[in-house]
């Protein structure tokens, strides 16, 4: 992935903005905004592009973004009308958003455990964690990388061969002929009803890669799919939310046998308050609450189960970019992150076990499978489902949210514009090409209904 363009180039193109003197007659609206580091990456693609795009944007509005703030940042800088929109992944306090606010759901991503461990063998290998061990390691309850419970989840496994599988009235059936892979889908006329609004996907899952979509199809009485093998990899077919079968022409292997080196953990945690902390904190409170015993919260130090050790193991470091970065520099080093600033980096992600059972990489596939199983409120907030058993869905996510107002005014005017572009254009070509996750269904919806709500008075 190529790497980002810096952050200060926004603040400085802010600066040049504010002060450039514009004709009347081709002046559009300086918008500027700020807040969630989570969200600064998408957002910089989206922004520069729309800047440049006269037809969507034909008052050429002018937008910037200060993706260093962070979350709590973002809301408070928009509160106070600092920044003419903001960037959140999470919510304001009960009693302290300001009037007249929109939670505009703008784009999912991944919460990617992000590690470095010098020394791994094999030393390409994927690292997997278990929730319960990241809950563990973040808490400071596990120290070292040769903890005998790390090694214990690294160990060799196989799926074995399956060629065929039937659930609802779909059968799915699957064939290895010479160098192609040949899938046959058929699905029976109570079948086709039932899913008549969903599509039919086959998802590829090979060692060490993250899952890709092979097939989206609408229902069919019969679908038929050709695609070049590959050794150690499964397809997990589905009808909607609903699984087929995960299948295999063969015997897969599915994981392997890590030796770890005696290597003390280091974590980097967010110094301020952060959305991606508040996400993090509330997936592990509610999957594991005798580990992580408190409320999330913006600030790690607070959601933190106790006092944060102060020996030079937990290390705090300012947005995604600055925790990736430490991870990137430091031997030992694990962090919390959005996927894209670890791939800018060259950070490896490990592969989290699911409520399903299943070690899932982070990606904006899998991120949108779990995203599936979501509600979203009325007020335009996603409540996740920390109990998705779906297969391929990776289980730490999180919402970026803009912030903007119901006011009528041609600030909020501009915005609506902007946010509408993001979701409709921006969003839907540029975002798994970001690391994000593009909101579909229900969510994009939502989305899209709380876009008309800014400045309509």
């Amino acid at each position: 992935m190529k790497l980002r363009r810096k952050f200060a180039t926004v603040a400085v193109l802010a600066a040049v903005a504010s002060v450039t003197p514009i004709s009347p007659a081709s002046a559009g609206t300086n918008l500027g905004g700020g807040g969630a580091t989570f969200l600064a990456n998408m957002m910089e693609d989206c922004r520069s592009l729309y800047n440049g795009d006269s037809a969507a944007n034909p008052n050429s509005d002018t937008v910037t973004y200060d993706g260093t703030a962070g979350s709590s940042n973002g809301k408070s800088r928009f509160k106070s009308g600092t920044y003419k929109f903001g960037g959140s992944e999470s919510a304001y306090s009960t009693g302290d958003a300001p009037a007249g606010l929109v939670y505009i759901p703008l784009v999912g991503g991944s919460i990617a455990i992000g590690y470095r461990v010098d020394g791994l063998s094999p030393a390409n290998a994927q690292v997997r964690l278990t929730g319960e061990l990241v809950a563990k390691i973040f808490a400071g309850k596990i120290t070292n990388w040769n903890d005998p419970a790390i090694a214990a989840v690294n160990k060799k496994t196989s799926i074995a061969a399956k060629l065929t599988a039937t659930t609802a009235g779909v059968t799915a059936s699957v064939k290895k002929v010479g160098k192609k892979v040949n899938f046959t889908i058929t699905m029976n006329a109570a079948a086709r009803a039932k899913f008549a609004k969903v599509k039919v996907a086959i998802t590829r899952t090979a060692l060490r890669s993250s899952p890709k979509i092979v097939l989206s199809s609408a229902p069919k009485a019969t679908l038929t799919r050709s695609i070049a093998y590959a050794k150690d990899t499964f397809y997990t077919v589905k009808a909607g939310k609903t699984t087929i079968g995960i299948l295999a022409v063969e015997k897969v292997q599915d994981g392997e046998t890590i030796t770890f080196p005696s290597l003390p953990i280091r974590v980097a945690y967010r110094s301020g308050g952060s959305g991606t902390t508040n996400n993090f904190a509330l997936y592990l409170n509610k999957s594991f609450p005798s580990i992580w015993t408190k409320p999330t919260n913006d600030t790690f130090t607070t959601a933190f189960p106790g006092t944060v050790p102060g020996d030079g193991s937990f290390q705090a470091a300012t947005g995604n970019q600055g925790v990736s970065t430490y991870v990137q520099g430091n031997n030992g080093a694990i962090t919390y992150a959005e996927l894209s600033f670890l791939q800018d980096r060259g950070v490896k992600a490990a592969a989290i076990m699911n409520p399903g059972k299943r070690f899932v990489a982070p990606s904006p596939v899998t991120s949108a499978i779990w995203f599936e199983a979501a509600e979203v409120t009325a007020e335009g907030l996603v409540n996740q489902n920390y109990a998705n058993t779906a297969a391929d869905a990776y289980p730490i996510n999180a919402i970026s949210y803009g912030l903007s107002s119901t006011v009528n005014n041609a600030d909020n005017t501009a915005v609506k514009g902007f946010f509408k572009y993001f979701l409709e254009h921006c969003g839907r070509t540029r975002a798994a090409g970001n690391g994000y996750t593009a909101l579909q269904g229900a969510i994009l919806t939502k989305a899209l209904a709380q876009v008309a709500k800014i400045s309509a008075g």
